[in-house]
């Protein structure tokens, strides 16, 4: 009886030792978590001017699809692309990062362009990093995730991958940056397919301002670079929908933003 008593309370105390909490551990060197490169997807609204207290109407829409390498060291470097309707806007991005001492949580400041800074939390062992911008007039968010170190061109090859995803396209085609009222909200949802060849082939179901478009045919190449971003040149339904991309690690998702003048649209494929 004694001994089955001492084995109860043996076990009992191996099991909360178990289950302490890991957070309450500090980082030896918090900066070496992020040494890898992510490929980057934003969504943002920023305001116009110095408007105080903006409304909805107010803002303009963009979306920034690219990726970061951090060097362990508190340095990061990379490239974005930029999208606000008015045609697709290329960054060479380099600055500064801080992980806390809570190994989770930090800050990624960018030396270049306006001066963007996210405020990061880092998920899943460092396979994400959530940040939300922490710049005042714009509202900013987005995820960053595990890129491979180097594509071959033929990553893509035999892959199929599903998606869903929404945007804005400017109301009658302008070339200025209009504010969230000048446009027609869209979304898709559909499977593209990724040829041996080069060649993209898929289906695509859209709704444009409501009006739902299914089984819209999609069409086109592809073409990958070492660095694991690449470019498609193809149309949905016959229009322009080509795409900037950057392929995550193991080609088991692809980050996109669409580069005809007029739309704000980024998104995810999901490999099959």
């Amino acid at each position: 009886m004694k001994k089955s008593i001492v084995c109860t309370l043996v076990a009992v105390v191996f099991l909360f030792v178990g289950l302490a909490p890991r957070a309450s551990g500090t980082c030896t060197n918090p900066n070496s978590i992020l040494h890898a490169t992510y490929g980057w997807e934003g969504h943002a609204l920023a305001a116009a001017g110095n408007t105080k207290a903006p409304k909805i109407g107010d803002f303009g829409p963009f979306v920034q699809v690219g990726h970061i390498t951090f060097d362990g060291n508190g340095n990061f470097s990379g490239a974005h692309d930029t999208m606000a309707g008015a045609g697709l806007l290329p960054h060479v991005d380099s600055g500064t990062y801080s992980v806390n001492s809570d190994c989770t949580t930090g800050t990624v400041s960018f030396a270049t362009g306006v001066g963007f800074t996210m405020s990061i939390v880092v998920t899943d062992g460092g396979q994400e990093i959530k940040y939300v911008g922490a710049n005042t007039g714009n509202i900013n968010s987005g995820t960053l995730r595990l890129m491979a170190a180097s594509c071959s061109a033929s990553i893509l090859s035999g892959n199929s991958y599903g998606y869903a995803t929404n945007g804005l396209i400017g109301a009658g085609g302008s070339n200025s940056f209009p504010r969230v009222g000048g446009f027609v909200p869209f979304a898709h949802g559909g499977q593209i397919s990724f040829g041996a060849d080069g060649s993209i082939s898929g289906v695509d179901n859209a709704s444009f301002g409501g009006v739902l478009m299914p089984g819209q045919p999609i069409a086109g190449t592809y073409s990958v670079n070492s660095d694991c971003t690449g470019t498609t040149t193809m149309t949905i339904a016959g229009v322009d929908s080509s795409w900037h991309f950057v392929i995550l690690q193991d080609a088991g998702q692809i980050i996109f933003v669409a580069s005809p003048t007029g739309y704000v649209w980024a998104g995810t494929l999901t490999k099959f």
